[in-house]
Protein backbone atom coordinates (compact mmCIF):
# COMPACT_ATOMS: atom_id res chain seq x y z
CA UNK A 1 0.00 0.00 0.00
CA UNK A 2 1.44 3.75 -0.90
CA UNK A 3 1.80 6.24 1.68
CA UNK A 4 -0.87 8.68 1.66
CA UNK A 5 1.32 12.11 1.51
CA UNK A 6 3.29 10.22 -1.05
CA UNK A 7 -0.06 9.21 -3.08
CA UNK A 8 -1.12 12.84 -2.53
CA UNK A 9 2.01 14.16 -3.55
CA UNK A 10 1.55 11.97 -6.79
CA UNK A 11 -1.61 13.07 -7.69
CA UNK A 12 -0.90 17.07 -7.22
CA UNK A 13 2.20 16.39 -9.53
CA UNK A 14 0.01 14.31 -12.16
CA UNK A 15 -2.54 17.05 -12.16
CA UNK A 16 0.88 19.53 -12.93
CA UNK A 17 2.60 17.85 -15.63
CA UNK A 18 0.25 14.69 -17.17
CA UNK A 19 0.54 16.53 -20.53
CA UNK A 20 4.19 15.61 -20.43
CA UNK A 21 3.84 12.14 -20.09
CA UNK A 22 3.39 9.61 -22.54
CA UNK A 23 -0.24 8.11 -23.35
CA UNK A 24 0.52 4.85 -21.73
CA UNK A 25 2.41 6.29 -18.84
CA UNK A 26 -1.14 8.19 -17.89
CA UNK A 27 -2.94 5.51 -18.51
CA UNK A 28 -1.17 3.06 -16.08
CA UNK A 29 -0.75 6.26 -13.55
CA UNK A 30 -4.61 6.53 -13.88
CA UNK A 31 -5.62 3.40 -13.45
CA UNK A 32 -3.25 2.76 -10.26
CA UNK A 33 -3.73 5.88 -8.67
CA UNK A 34 -7.23 6.46 -9.63
CA UNK A 35 -9.07 3.59 -10.36
CA UNK A 36 -7.07 1.91 -7.47
CA UNK A 37 -6.49 -1.35 -9.63
CA UNK A 38 -3.75 -3.35 -8.92
CA UNK A 39 -0.38 -4.01 -10.91
CA UNK A 40 -1.69 -7.27 -11.82
CA UNK A 41 -5.26 -5.71 -13.08
CA UNK A 42 -3.39 -3.39 -14.89
CA UNK A 43 -1.17 -5.70 -16.32
CA UNK A 44 -4.25 -7.58 -17.61
CA UNK A 45 -6.10 -4.85 -18.90
CA UNK A 46 -3.24 -3.12 -20.92
CA UNK A 47 -2.07 -7.41 -21.94
CA UNK A 48 1.69 -6.59 -20.52
CA UNK A 49 3.40 -8.03 -18.06
CA UNK A 50 3.08 -7.27 -14.17
CA UNK A 51 6.31 -6.12 -14.01
CA UNK A 52 5.80 -3.95 -17.42
CA UNK A 53 3.28 -1.82 -15.45
CA UNK A 54 5.17 -1.78 -11.91
CA UNK A 55 8.25 -0.17 -14.12
CA UNK A 56 5.92 2.61 -15.83
CA UNK A 57 4.27 3.55 -12.38
CA UNK A 58 7.53 3.81 -11.36
CA UNK A 59 9.44 5.46 -14.05
CA UNK A 60 6.38 7.78 -14.28
CA UNK A 61 6.56 8.85 -10.69
CA UNK A 62 10.40 9.70 -10.75
CA UNK A 63 9.40 11.63 -14.04
CA UNK A 64 7.09 13.41 -12.05
CA UNK A 65 9.20 14.26 -9.53
CA UNK A 66 11.97 15.05 -11.68
CA UNK A 67 9.74 17.55 -13.61
CA UNK A 68 8.89 19.24 -10.49
CA UNK A 69 12.64 19.56 -9.64
CA UNK A 70 13.64 20.97 -12.63
CA UNK A 71 10.59 23.02 -13.45
CA UNK A 72 8.91 23.85 -9.79
CA UNK A 73 5.44 24.60 -11.06
CA UNK A 74 3.79 23.01 -7.87
CA UNK A 75 6.16 24.62 -5.93
CA UNK A 76 5.37 28.09 -7.29
CA UNK A 77 1.74 27.92 -7.45
CA UNK A 78 1.72 26.45 -3.46
CA UNK A 79 4.03 29.96 -2.73
CA UNK A 80 1.38 31.94 -4.98
CA UNK A 81 -1.51 30.39 -2.87
CA UNK A 82 0.42 31.24 0.47
CA UNK A 83 0.60 34.59 -0.69
CA UNK A 84 -2.61 35.69 -1.87
CA UNK A 85 -3.81 33.88 1.37
CA UNK A 86 -1.54 36.92 3.27
CA UNK A 87 -2.91 39.39 1.50
CA UNK A 88 -6.08 38.65 1.82
CA UNK A 89 -5.88 38.58 5.65
CA UNK A 90 -3.73 41.62 5.63
CA UNK A 91 -6.43 43.40 3.90
CA UNK A 92 -8.76 42.02 6.44
CA UNK A 93 -6.83 42.95 8.95
CA UNK A 94 -6.69 46.57 7.53
CA UNK A 95 -10.56 46.76 7.57
CA UNK A 96 -9.68 47.20 3.63
CA UNK A 97 -12.22 46.23 0.70
CA UNK A 98 -11.85 46.90 -2.47
CA UNK A 99 -13.39 45.08 -5.33
CA UNK A 100 -10.42 45.95 -7.57
CA UNK A 101 -7.66 44.12 -5.50
CA UNK A 102 -9.78 41.20 -4.81
CA UNK A 103 -10.40 40.82 -8.91
CA UNK A 104 -6.57 41.13 -9.32
CA UNK A 105 -6.19 38.62 -6.61
CA UNK A 106 -8.65 36.54 -8.20
CA UNK A 107 -6.94 36.96 -11.52
CA UNK A 108 -3.55 35.07 -10.15
CA UNK A 109 -5.11 32.46 -8.27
Amino acid sequence: MIDMDKSIESHLLYDHYSRLLTDRQREAFELHFFEDLSLAEIAEELKVSRQAVHDTVTRTLIQLQDYEVKLKLFTLQQQRARAIVNIRSRLNELSICDQALEMMLSEIE
